[in-house]
């Protein structure tokens, strides 16, 4: 008994030949097939239903020394949910569904590098800060975490003539991990 070929691209199969360019077919097939059954979904359908749409930010509470440190932190916060939430942010509490309140623990300096006069050049800037969100109506605390706890590196130019401390662009930058955090925390568990 001789086989025939009908040429390169094709493979004899009781009868029928199939070409082997689309040898990718039955295996994208029984992939779309079989991946349906093993739970990958859209995650929006997974997630539960957010409990809120309008939010109150107060400003947050300043337990420390360091000067305007609740307000950068507070702005950092308000700019965050804008853009990575769709909850209206409102003023009055009257119109809020929700409340996030929060403080500034603590906010200190600690020497990193010294430079040859034995003065700091380098410091550690670490905030502590604890966030509370509360359903307006009921009181119900939504979310809370009292140990966020951040630190940034920033250089002091001990120079007289060309002083420049980094405190503020570092404080800036704390702000800016700090509110993607508290965003992340509070949108993730809803």
């Amino acid at each position: 008994m001789s086989r025939r070929w009908a040429g390169a691209n094709s493979v004899p199969h009781l009868g029928r030949r199939w070409p082997l360019r689309f040898w990718w077919l039955p295996l994208c097939l029984l992939l779309g097939v079989t991946s349906g059954a093993c739970g990958y979904r859209i995650a929006a359908h997974n997630r539960v239903p957010r409990p809120f749409h309008t939010l109150l930010i107060k400003p947050l509470q300043n337990e420390t020394t360091s000067y305007e440190i609740e307000q950068i932190l507070t702005r950092s916060l308000v700019s965050e949910f804008v853009k990575r939430t769709d909850y209206s942010i409102v003023q009055e509490e009257s119109r809020a569904d929700a409340v996030l309140e929060g403080r500034v623990t603590r906010v200190t300096a600690s020497p990193v590098t010294f430079a040859r006069s034995a003065f700091a050049s380098t410091f550690l800037v670490t905030v502590y800060a604890a966030v509370e969100l509360k359903d307006e109506k009921t009181g119900k605390v939504l979310f809370s975490n009292n140990q966020y706890i951040f630190r940034e590196q920033y250089i002091v130019n001990i120079d007289v003539k060309n002083f420049f401390s980094e405190m503020n662009p570092a404080l800036g930058r704390i702000a800016t991990d700090f509110a993607a955090a508290v965003v992340a925390s509070i949108v993730d568990g809803f």
